[in-house]
């Protein structure tokens, strides 16, 4: 089983994706409402060393040569990756063997910092979120360390933007109730405008959150603020990739691996795997039975996840 590498998974931001894990599980400097891997246990800002970065990008490597089937080499998994100090060597590291495009998805909250703007400036796409301008609604959603304020984090994606020469697609995730009234989307808005994002891509809840007062936006809904937030805003689309397809005794494994980073739909490892509808889910019940995962159900669609 691999350690720091799982996939390549479907994303619907990223075509085929193969994560790089590079943070201790739930060390986070949010603790997300929405957050599909569960509540941060590790509440920091502070960046380390965490793991011997050349043996992350061997495992890239050794799994790149394996695969024909990866869009983007992504940085993301059980916590915050710029919180990785080596993020940035690991980065080169990985554009000086392979031919595949580096992608980060972060938080952004420490984009304000000078060392962490650096580590990103060989990636091919940065991947921010940005939910709420409003102190308050930002704290609700985010829950972020004390330490972090919103403002700081609006100034870190301005100074990324003048920065960094790749692409920046932001992310914003659109909670029931909390931050899609019309007030909160222009502030939205103004800051949209402020950093030139070269996508701005709505989200919102579809998988099975932290918490369970968290709602989701329906298609119309979030087509209505798409038009309001301008050109370079999309909805992020549903995965339609061919699959990968996976040797039987691999099978449990690739699943395993992936769980343990985010929770799946039984679509979601029909894509990923390559086999069978009843074929996944009879291995899943399979799976079930002997205790590796547990099943739950989410806006009226079972989702898997490791048994904790």
């Amino acid at each position: 089983m691999s350690r720091y590498v799982f996939g390549p998974v479907p994303s619907r931001r990223l075509g085929f994706s193969l994560g790089v894990d590079i943070i201790p599980s739930k060390y986070c400097c949010y603790d997300c409402i929405y957050c599909q891997i569960g509540k941060t246990t590790n509440h920091g800002i502070e960046r380390k060393s965490f793991f011997d970065p050349y043996a992350i990008v061997s495992e890239v490597i050794e799994k790149v040569s394996t695969s024909d089937h990866i869009d983007y080499i992504t940085f993301s998994g059980s916590g915050e990756p710029t919180l990785n100090s080596d993020l940035g060597l690991m980065i080169d590291e990985i554009k000086r063997s392979v031919h595949i495009p580096v992608a980060v998805i972060t938080n952004g909250a420490l984009l304000s910092q000078d060392d962490v703007r650096k580590d990103l400036l060989t990636a091919d796409v940065v991947l921010p979120s940005l939910d709420a301008v409003s102190e308050d609604i930002f704290r609700y959603i985010n829950r972020p360390h004390l330490q972090i304020e919103i403002q700081s984090i609006i100034s870190g994606l301005e100074l990324l933007r003048k920065d960094y020469r790749g692409q920046v697609w932001l992310e914003i995730m659109l909670v029931k109730d909390i931050n899609d009234d019309e007030e909160e989307l222009g502030k939205l808005k103004e800051v949209i405008d402020l950093i030139h994002a070269d996508k701005v891509q709505l989200n919102t809840v579809t998988r099975p959150p932290s918490e369970e007062i968290t709602g989701r936006l329906t298609r119309e809904e979030l087509e209505k603020v798409c038009r309001f937030l301008g050109n370079t805003c999309e909805i992020i689309s549903t995965f339609d990739k061919t699959p990968v397809q996976h040797e039987e005794q691999e099978w449990s494994r690739s699943v395993l691996d992936i769980l343990k980073r985010r929770s799946l739909s039984l679509d979601d490892i029909v894509k990923i795997t390559g086999v069978s509808f009843y074929k996944a889910k009879n291995r899943l019940m399979v799976m079930e039975n002997e205790g590796d995962i547990k099943s739950y159900h989410f806006h009226d669609t079972i989702y898997y996840m490791i048994k904790q």
